[in-house]
């Protein structure tokens, strides 16, 4: 059936709800959108906020405050904290993601995954509003905030995992390469704001207020998201029939929950194209966590003022933002030609991405001009965002319906380079010289390069064969109820592609059922659904026993 066939009534074209936005398609595509703009925004405002330790330690390591005195003032600190005790201050947090991510990766297939980010964020904001006066207070101080530090961590393992699994939810197949570049831009969007922001108001208002502003977002942010995201489109009480026909219809397969599906976890671990994402991400991570918590820093080794420090660590962020919503709209064009196969476009915007940032970061060692260095440190970063588009987006084309559990693992090892890397570049930058800064950035450039050779020979864009659940003995738990998963209970019903006026609706002839079958259950209780996959239409038909025969029902 075309597109168009698809949407219409049989009285005409196709319909756009009040206020929507029009999709090529003609559907209204406004609920998708909103969730994916929360999406965006929750992202931001938490990455933003894991700066904040980053920007104001380092006015308390510059300015000696008085003596005599304990307590904090507006701006300065009474603090006696060594470089390596902030290394381990960064550290700390991310052993708390790398402990909790494959669990909560787990559990984004059993709860609904847009209560878990909503939860997500606003612990770890309310959380931030503590360590204000953790710091300040003499008697808690460094213990205390490496706790505060610790449990932000714990709680932000479940980020990632239950914002793919959303986006799994929400997206279109068509549209996965832009929609998740959008979101996950925020992750490196994010930091620009935090530096900047934080910059401005340790110099202008105090420290102390650089907490607070990003936990009190957060804050407002969940405000929204508690009114306007829902788990699914069939359970979202305002959104037009066109949408989450177009949604669930396009989705297929993937949009299915089974009640007795189990993770492949033995092909996940001994699957090639996983281990080129975990590479892949390592890198990433080894990047992101080395510039997240360092480069304020280095900005300062080459004697940028406060301000001017926030402002130039923004700057590879930004240009990195518009890189990923560029490379994703790029990858979803190419893709739907015939021409490009998903493994091709992945593999090309990884090491286009890849190879670039090691290209400006092998030029960053080499230079002893500080703009020139903030230059090479812009376009690096910057152009690292087309691999958004390759591998980042990728555990969606191999496994749809497990991409939770794919970037939970593979988040996991990242967040390896998150704990290992600030201590690594605290041992090698224990004297701060311009050339033990060089040996950060060689290592750096061979790490990316590594990757990207890596992803080139082992990754793949195709939908691995352990993603789709076998259909029996699976049982389809409906799209319609969010309390049918695990484990609210069972709840079976059907899921048919509406048709058009056109179209004769198929009905599968009564089955007889053995009524001395040991099988059967009590007469109230559903006994079987099955499920005839011949994508992109989906027919389950729900058998009761009545009077030692058996009916079935076609549900819409």
């Amino acid at each position: 059936m075309e597109k168009s066939e698809l949407l219409e009534e049989s009285t005409g074209g196709p319909k756009c709800c009040a206020g929507g936005i029009s999709s090529p398609t003609g559907c209204c595509a406004h609920k998708r959108y909103i969730i994916v703009a929360l999406l965006f925004f929750g992202m931001v405002i938490v990455n933003a906020q894991r700066v904040n330790i980053g920007v104001t330690v380092i006015e308390f390591l510059e300015k000696t405050p008085d003596t005599n005195s304990e307590n904090c003032t507006s701006n300065i600190c009474n603090l006696n904290w060594s470089p390596q005790m902030v290394g381990f201050l960064h550290a700390v947090f991310y052993i708390g993601i790398f402990v909790s991510q494959i669990p909560f990766g787990y559990l984004v297939t059993v709860f609904a995954s847009h209560r878990l980010f909503g939860g997500c964020v606003l612990c770890t904001c309310l959380l931030n509003l503590f360590i204000p006066i953790s710091i300040s207070t003499p008697a808690l101080s460094y213990g205390f905030t490496c706790f505060i530090r610790l449990m932000q961590g714990l709680i932000e393992g479940v980020l990632y995992p239950s914002c793919y699994d959303v986006l799994r939810i929400w997206s279109l197949p068509e549209e996965k390469s832009r929609m998740g570049s959008t979101v996950l831009t925020g992750a490196y969007i994010g930091p620009t704001i935090g530096m900047v922001v934080s910059g401005l108001l340790t110099d202008y208002c105090g420290w102390a207020y650089v907490f607070y502003v990003h936990g009190l977002a957060g804050v407002v942010w969940f405000c929204f998201w508690a009114f306007l995201a829902y788990e699914r489109p069939s359970v979202h009480p305002t959104i037009s029939a066109d949408e989450r026909t177009l949604i669930e219809t396009r989705q297929g397969e993937a949009a299915l929950i089974y009640e007795h599906d189990k993770v492949p976890w033995i092909a996940i671990f001994t699957s090639l194209p996983v281990y080129a994402l975990v590479i892949c991400n390592f890198a990433r991570s080894f990047v992101y966590y080395m510039l997240l918590t360092n480069q304020p820093s280095y900005l300062y080794f080459l004697e940028f003022t406060i301000a001017e420090n926030g402002l130039y660590s923004s700057l590879p962020y930004a240009v990195m933002a518009l890189f990923c919503i560029f490379s994703g709209m790029v990858a979803d064009f190419m893709m739907s030609r015939p021409r490009f196969t998903h493994t091709f476009v992945r593999k090309l915007f990884t090491s286009v991405g890849y190879g670039a940032e090691a290209v400006f970061f092998f030029a960053l060692a080499l230079t002893e001009d500080r703009y020139l260095a903030v230059v090479f440190l812009t376009l690096g970063v910057g152009l690292s965002g087309i691999a958004i588009a390759g591998w980042q987006v990728n555990h969606l084309d191999l496994a749809p319906r497990y991409a939770g559990i794919l970037v939970a693992i593979t988040m996991t090892f990242g967040t390896l380079a998150g704990v290992f890397n600030p201590l690594i570049v605290a041992a090698m930058t224990r004297e701060q010289t311009l050339a033990n800064w060089h040996n950060v950035f060689w290592l750096t450039g061979c790490v990316m390069t590594g990757a990207a050779i890596f992803y080139l020979v082992f990754g793949s864009g195709d939908r691995q064969t352990w993603a789709t659940p076998k259909p029996p003995p699976q049982q389809v738990i409906s799209k319609g109820d969010p309390l049918a998963a695990k484990p609210y209970g069972v709840f079976s019903a059907q899921y048919s592609r509406p048709h058009s006026v056109k179209e004769e609706t198929k009905v599968d002839k009564p089955e007889t059922v053995d009524s001395t079958s040991d099988d059967m259950e009590d007469p109230s209780e559903v006994d079987s659904t099955e499920f005839n996959g011949n994508a992109p239409e989906y027919t389950a038909t729900t058998k009761r026993r009545k009077s030692g025969t058996s009916r079935e029902r076609r549900e819409t």
